[in-house]
């Protein structure tokens, strides 16, 4: 007798349902000896929820408090929280390299670009012809377009927000920081400002691109073979144009831009596209790499200035006292109008307040996996090969073992205490990770973005005081991976 079309179905259905439980029953047992949520290891579904609700830093403190160091978040994921740990696994020379998660920074594009970029010797060599640019040592104008900007930044103040005893002119700090960064960065990466300062707008839709497409992006990184769907003209039809236009318009603009630096009439300038071609960078490579900037650079340097105003203005003792360092400096002629980076650099509590904003809140705050192609051990766990382990940076940022029993306050005077001097090397190296040191991986960006905080703090806090409007509700944050606020709306009075 033989065999039916339909028993032989069933009979495959039931060898793929047989192994596809066996292989996700051995998925979930490699890794049980690590501790997590109960539901975690079976599937990715935990971890979406979490990146969804917008929580999944906050998320990763608490179960680094409910489980320890380390602690499992998916079916080959876990995160770290213990610094000297991540330190370890992030350092330039070990055994350690990017996961697939570091796909989403590509989507779609030709070439990889030093955000995707996984091989570690290709990632050496390209992010060695981005350095001078970053660094600022190929870039002419680095101190006098963030002081251009800063100064258009307070003009718009005055002009616009500046509220009295008698009249409330209500500005969000959230919105206007971040049209700060991308006039700074727009105008560094390829020498023509986004205007979103003098015009007091989204020029380019950034803004809402960000917010439209985050959500996505951070769940799509988690299934990598995703990203194939962006490469199909009907899936990327169905996207949200909306959300996009401000992706193609910076696209457009960073090709355009890169494309006057190559052929038979180009043009030789002293900026940080320049220096990428100078230093050998092919045309494409060249204006994708304008294009992350853009967007990476404006965001996360945003994120540092909003919170850490925030830290400062909810914080009467800190907020006081570097007001009264920053009038000294002034009264005492120390100081130029604008300040300099290195003037700024001397004032110790500035320094101490830049160091706790970064710390409180990480402009990036994970999950950034690592892997690693043999066994390793980390936190007193056996982690087998090929394991994700990404670092959860509250909780690493906030370790009391390194920043004392108060390290969950906002307290500047922590970096400044004569009782900690002999653990600042350590505080110094850990702050530090929000900036992926001292990896391979370590962020190009650090230099420009300390040179903003150095001076927009001062400008700013020279000129204006600061309080909230809604002491109950301050703001909007939204951290998936990478972290969006809104609707931080203060109140700005001109200083006596």
């Amino acid at each position: 007798m033989g065999v039916s079309v339909l028993t032989l179905i069933l009979s495959a259905a039931c060898v793929a349902i047989t192994y596809h439980l066996a292989s996700r029953l051995t998925a979930v047992r490699r890794l049980s000896h690590v501790p997590g949520p109960a539901w975690a290891p079976w599937s990715l579904l935990w971890l979406t929820r979490r990146q969804l609700g917008g929580r999944l830093a906050r998320d990763l403190a608490q179960l680094s408090q409910q489980y320890g160091p380390i602690f499992r978040i998916g079916p080959n994921s876990v995160v770290i929280s213990d610094p000297f740990e991540v330190r370890r696994v992030w350092q330039a020379r070990g055994p350690w390299s990017r996961s697939r998660w570091y796909e989403m920074f590509r989507f779609d594009q030709p070439v990889e670009t030093v955000l995707s970029q996984r091989d570690s010797t290709a990632h050496g060599a390209l992010r060695s012809k981005l350095l001078p640019g970053y660094s600022g040592k190929d870039v002419d104008n680095l101190h006098s377009v963030v002081d251009m900007c800063i100064a258009q930044f307070i003009s718009l103040v005055e002009r616009k927000y500046l509220s009295t005893d008698e009249m409330l002119r209500p500005m969000d700090l959230a919105e206007k920081a971040q049209f700060l960064t991308l006039d700074i960065i727009s105008t560094l990466a390829v020498g023509s400002c986004f205007g979103c300062i003098s015009e007091d707008k989204d020029t380019y839709g950034q803004l809402a691109s960000v917010t439209g497409s985050v959500p996505l992006v951070v769940v799509m990184a988690n299934i990598p073979d995703s990203f194939m769907l962006l490469q199909n003209s009907i899936s990327r039809a169905l996207l949200p144009k909306e959300k996009m236009e401000g992706v193609r318009r910076m696209m457009g603009i960073a090709q355009k831009n890169a494309a006057t630096r190559y052929g038979p009439d180009k043009t030789h300038e002293r900026d940080m596209l320049g220096s990428f071609v100078n230093h050998g960078l092919p045309y494409t490579n060249a204006w994708l790499e304008t294009f992350g900037q853009i967007g990476a650079g404006s965001d996360t340097t945003a994120t540092a200035i909003r919170m850490t105003i925030l830290f400062l203005i909810t914080n009467p003792h800190s907020y006081s006292k570097l007001l009264s360092e920053i009038d000294t400096a002034v009264e005492d002629g120390r100081v130029s109008s604008p300040i300099t980076d290195d003037q700024a650099k001397k004032l110790p509590y500035l320094q101490a307040v830049i160091k706790e904003g970064l710390r409180m809140w990480p402009p990036v705050a994970g999950l950034m996996p690592k892997i690693c192609g043999s066994d390793q051990v980390v936190c007193g766990k056996n982690i087998p090969a090929g394991t994700e382990v990404s670092w959860a940076a509250i909780p690493t940022l906030r370790n009391k073992e390194v920043f004392g029993h108060d390290a969950e306050c906002f307290r500047p005077g922590r970096w400044l205490d004569e009782t900690a001097k002999e653990r600042l090397p350590v505080m110094e190296q850990v702050v530090m990770l929000c900036f992926g040191a001292p990896s391979r991986w370590e962020c190009l960006g650090k230099t420009i973005a300390l040179v903003e905080l150095n001076k927009v703090f001062f400008e700013v806090l020279r000129r204006f005081d600061i309080s909230l409007v809604d002491p109950i509700a301050p703001l909007k944050t939204y951290d998936a991976s990478l972290s969006i606020q809104s609707d931080l709306w203060v109140r700005i009075q001109r200083r006596a």
